[in-house]
């Protein structure tokens, strides 16, 4: 399929009020970031962003939400990033997406989603931030590397939900934004167990996800508000609280030129 012309120019700049793709909430010491990403508010229109599937304008709003965190909400400890959909947490990078851009697009559409996921470990190592990945339902290829990137991860346990890398079997591609690194040197998980775990399309679920250390804890359905409560606590309790207000984050206007972008 032949690639589709590029994106127009974006804006990086965005804030909660503007979100289409998240949620956020803060409740003292703990935030929730939902994903709910609306089907039809991809930035082209020729493809659509089911199953919380995401697109870069879903990774710029991420990457918003982590830094707003970090800088206007000095009292929030820990952050449970969750999904709003009924056994999916998310589906990954929207492949009809990925197929009709172009090279150059998708390299740098993988380079900016790793940064996200490395602005979430930043936080959490220097700004006194724990991120809990509370999967209520499917975490597959980008989805689970989200998840990865979060200090713990709980996955519900409802005999469907399961981890999964897809990209091997199915696509033939290495997951590419952080996955393979994040479970052998960050989670060390054994790399026969990484070998197995990435040629399986249907993924890993239950105790055996637990035991092959590929999430932290599950949680029943019947446990999973007060399971995700009690984990978000624990990792709050892990650092100080940060003093003084918040930091403002406001548009910074710029102004295109033949050059470029000038910046007030």
């Amino acid at each position: 399929m032949p690639a589709t012309a590029p994106i127009a120019r974006l804006s990086f700049q965005t804030d909660p009020t503007r979100y289409r793709h998240w949620k956020l909430a803060c409740a003292g010491e703990i935030a929730t970031l939902t994903m709910a990403v609306d089907p039809s508010g991809g930035l082209r229109d020729d493809y659509e962003l089911k199953l919380n599937s995401y697109d870069l304008g879903v990774d710029l709003e991420l990457a918003d939400a982590v830094q707003r965190l970090r800088f206007e909400h000095p009292q929030v400890r820990a952050v449970v990033i969750t999904g709003a959909l009924d056994r999916v947490f998310c589906a990954g990078a929207n492949i009809m997406m990925l197929r009709t851009s172009a090279h150059s697009f998708k390299v740098n559409f993988c380079k900016f989603t790793n940064e996200t996921r490395l602005a979430i470990e930043d936080a959490s190592a220097h700004s006194n931030l724990r991120f809990l990945a509370a999967l209520n339902g499917t975490a597959s290829g980008g989805g689970y590397e989200l998840a990865l990137a979060c200090d713990k991860i709980l996955l519900v346990d409802d005999r469907n939900s399961a981890v999964s890398f897809p990209e091997v079997p199915l696509l033939g591609v290495l997951p590419g934004t952080g996955g393979l690194t994040r479970i052998t040197d960050k989670r060390k998980v054994r790399r026969d167990r990484c070998d197995v775990f990435s040629t399986l399309a249907e993924g890993i679920k239950g105790k055996r996800a637990v035991e092959w250390g590929l999430v932290d804890r599950l949680a029943p359905l019947s446990k999973w508000k007060s399971e995700v409560e009690r984990m978000a606590r624990e990792l709050a309790a892990e650092v100080s609280p940060r003093s003084g207000p918040g930091v403002s984050l406001p548009d910074i206007a710029a102004r295109v030129t033949d050059q470029g972008l000038a910046w007030q």
